[in-house]
């Protein structure tokens, strides 16, 4: 009989929804434990939880004094990770968490060194990571089929109004009660593009490439946020390339990107724009169109961590895959904050929200791109 792993979901009441939504509609070859949810009404929010009789428990602490699992899925708030990782570890869970994985690199590496003591898997939810093309496109960057990476920017970004900065106590913050969170595009909504950039730079197909130094403008355009809602970054890269990356909540649209090139000295990848996926072209001229590779399930990082838990292994993203990341932010937390001057912010107001954008921010940011600028470098001035 093959194994069904029992799965724990820890916070549904946000991005978590998409798991609990994806595990009660198909046969993932898995069966839910119980939900961890410190929301009181969460029964009440989500029908289906009492339609399939999914047990609730207020704690990790509560739930393991009665069940166990395989796979614990964690969607909390980010500065509850480190926590609620480590005790599902200690109980002997493997670990799916939401990105980011954690602040600091010292958590990082706690976390990885309880996953080991306990013989479980830690992977993240950049997903990335788990698309087929991703790691077909990956593969052929490792094995040298590109030739060295020069340099690799990024553009993308997510309109955000102020419903989304009141929707709990931390969106836009530094810390929040005590705690550090930093939230911001860079380290939540649009972080996915930028740990990509530093995935595919990895030496090997789990690991990634770290950064070194950064020069970024960071800029604040929406009162509400105590951090950066705006940033130009170029990060210098261990392996002598460097990354560029813009992104933005102060956006007219509802996306904007993402716009995507990595440079080496045998070839280039792109993707977005008129390009539907990844597209590779070596020097010879070679055109490699990873738009014809499967990319997966939506959710194919939990379905990769189901068939670790099943058949043993480790999924693509673990800590490994992350440590860039964190290392990123905290670079990025150590520099200066401008606000955007206020003519040149356009308030819009609809129906249920307000958004505040920078007046032509994304021909700026493509302009800023093409030719491999930070706005300031251009003779740009956003505050």
């Amino acid at each position: 009989m093959t194994m069904r792993p029992k799965v724990l979901l820890v916070a549904v009441g946000g991005y978590g929804r998409v798991y609990l939504d994806y595990l009660t509609q198909h046969d993932a070859g898995a069966d839910i434990a119980s939900i961890c949810d410190v929301m009181p009404n969460i029964r009440e929010k989500l029908p289906v939880i009492q339609e399939q009789q999914i047990p609730v428990y207020p704690s990790l602490e509560a739930f393991y004094q009665e069940h166990e699992a395989d796979l614990a899925v964690i969607a909390s708030p980010m500065h509850f990770h480190t926590e609620m990782t480590l005790a599902c570890l200690s109980h002997g869970t493997n670990v799916l968490c939401e990105k980011p994985l954690c602040l600091t690199l010292t958590e990082a590496e706690q976390m990885q060194q309880a996953a080991e003591k306990a013989g479980k898997f830690l992977a993240v939810g950049y997903q990335l990571d788990y698309q087929r093309d991703v790691l077909a496109m990956k593969q052929d960057i490792v094995s040298g089929r590109y030739g060295t990476p020069i340099r690799a920017r990024a553009v993308h970004g997510f309109r955000r109004g102020e419903k989304y900065y009141a929707r709990n106590n931390w969106a836009g913050h530094k810390t929040v009660n005590g705690r550090e969170v930093l939230d911001s595009p860079f380290n939540n909504a649009s972080a996915h593009n930028f740990q990509l950039l530093t995935f595919l730079m990895g030496k090997e197909m789990a690991s990634a490439c770290d950064v070194v130094d950064l020069k970024a403008e960071l800029y604040r355009a929406n009162p509400q946020v105590e951090n950066f809602d705006t940033a130009a970054l170029r990060f210098r890269m261990e392996n002598g390339a460097e990354i560029l990356y813009y992104t933005t909540h102060a956006l007219p649209s509802p996306e904007f990107g993402p716009y995507g090139v990595m440079e080496f000295t045998g070839g280039r990848v792109t993707y977005g724009g008129q390009v539907k996926g990844f597209r590779g072209e070596l020097a010879d001229g070679t055109v490699i169109d990873y738009s014809r590779v499967n990319p997966g399930e939506p959710l194919q990082k939990l379905l990769d961590a189901l068939e670790c838990v099943k058949h043993g292994g480790t999924p693509v993203c673990g800590v490994a895959a992350e440590r860039p990341h964190i290392h990123a932010v905290r670079l990025a937390a150590e520099m200066p904050i401008r606000s955007i001057a206020p003519e040149k912010i356009t308030v819009d107001h609809q129906a249920d929200d307000t958004f505040r954008y920078i007046d032509d921010i994304e021909n700026i940011f493509m302009q800023c791109a093409k030719e491999w600028k930070l706005p300031g470098e251009l003779g740009i001035q956003l505050g």
